[in-house]
């Protein structure tokens, strides 16, 4: 295979932090691999030199602090909009497999950028809005997402055009929509750092198969918070963006447990999708919720619950200690009490790196799938989620 970059260094992962989350990813990081070499690039990207630890095993370990990955990424550069699409092109031809399911992202990463920080007040200023009110703006010295964000489009529309007119049979088995890594899934990932420099990942199946805890669908990794102007809180969009990246999201008839209910954003999301709750809180939940045919309110301290029966979700957006919260999760996987899971670990503070460790070790052995991350929609919180059925 031909090298489609115009210059080729020693091979390299690099990983985007997910929002104020720089010096967390490292330290989880050096938690769980010693001897990592990494050092972080002007454009807000961490890049990590795996030759120094004899490579990564495969799967690529949990990192509750990374928004994406970019496997055996390459640094590149091109001067215009159809050199960037000829470089493209080669290295999808040379090596994404012919026949096979792929997905492009060609997205800018201009410098580190951060999150907006919306508090509860202009959370509520939204509800009458269908987008953000105008005074909730880009903070100053922050980089602007939007940024590169045309040139990127440039390059993926001459990227597609040239695949139209001489690679035709690749075209038609490009995957327009992230949804989720099937194991025959490909994915070619170009990052601008600047309009003439960037990084360049290719990763063949099955490889975003197995790395899909690491390794998203989603450009950058990031997903849009959802809006629901008739939710109790902001918090349902902790859960939507969990179903979202988990690939599977309640349904009509299922049966839901909601630890820590109130007031009742979780609740809402699964009445609204046709599902039944058991609403667990000391506190009752906004009142339609309590009205509803759907829900039943138990008055009970969250970690002292037990299902009479098997439930097909457990949703836990509790306010208590890490390791109370993680705790009960085990606990919960332990006794097969549910087939899913969303549940919140919340921080006050600097992460508590034992906990996650202990979930690494403890959870493979409870679940067939589950992921731990820093959602777009979390702020000092890592939220794990996943799959409890075992084959």
């Amino acid at each position: 295979m031909r090298p489609c970059c115009v210059h080729l260094l020693v091979m390299r992962h690099v990983l985007l932090w997910t929002s104020d989350s720089k010096t967390d990813l490292s330290a989880e990081l050096n938690s769980v691999l010693t001897g990592l070499e990494t050092s972080v690039h002007s454009a807000g990207l961490l890049e990590v030199r795996p030759g120094s630890i004899g490579g990564w095993p495969v799967p690529l370990p949990q990192l509750a602090f990374a928004r994406q990955l970019l496997p055996f990424v390459r640094p590149v550069a091109a001067q215009s909009i159809n050199s960037w699409a000829a470089l493209l092109v080669e290295a999808i031809r040379d090596e994404v497999p012919e026949g096979g399911p792929w997905m492009l992202h060609v997205e800018p990463h201009y410098g580190e950028r951060k999150a907006p920080r919306i508090g509860a007040r202009a959370w509520h200023r939204m509800r009458k809005y269908s987008a953000p009110p105008p005074s909730i703006e880009k903070a100053a010295g922050q980089v602007d997402p939007a940024a590169g964000r045309r040139r990127c489009q440039f390059i993926r529309e001459a990227c597609i055009k040239s695949l139209r007119q001489n690679c035709r049979g690749r075209l038609k088995h490009l995957k327009e929509e992230p949804g989720t890594f099937a194991e025959a899934d490909s994915i070619a990932q170009l990052v601008l750092t600047t309009p003439t420099e960037g990084f360049l990942s290719i990763a063949t199946c099955p490889f975003p198969f197995k790395n899909r805890h690491l390794l998203s669908p989603y450009p950058l990794g990031e997903i849009s918070l959802a809006a629901d102007p008739g939710a109790p809180s902001r918090a349902f969009a902790k859960l939507v963006e969990a179903e979202r990246r988990l690939g599977g999201a309640i349904g009509p008839g299922q049966r839901c447990v909601d630890l820590g209910a109130a007031p009742g954003s979780w609740t809402y999301v699964a009445v609204h999708r046709g599902a039944s709750v058991i609403a667990v809180d000391r506190s009752p939940l906004r009142r339609d919720l309590m009205e509803s045919n759907a829900v039943r309110f138990v008055s009970s301290d969250a970690f002292t619950f037990r299902p009479s029966q098997p439930v097909d979700w457990l949703l836990c957006d509790v306010i208590a200690e890490p390791k109370r919260s993680a705790g009960l999760l085990v606990e919960w996987m332990e006794n097969a009490w549910c087939k899913r899971f969303v549940v919140t670990l919340k921080f006050k503070g600097s992460p508590d790196f034992s906990v996650l460790a202990g979930l690494r070790e403890r959870m493979p052995g409870l679940c067939s799938e589950w992921q731990m991350k820093r959602l777009c929609a979390n702020k000092n919180e890592v939220c794990v989620f996943g799959v409890a059925e075992r084959d």
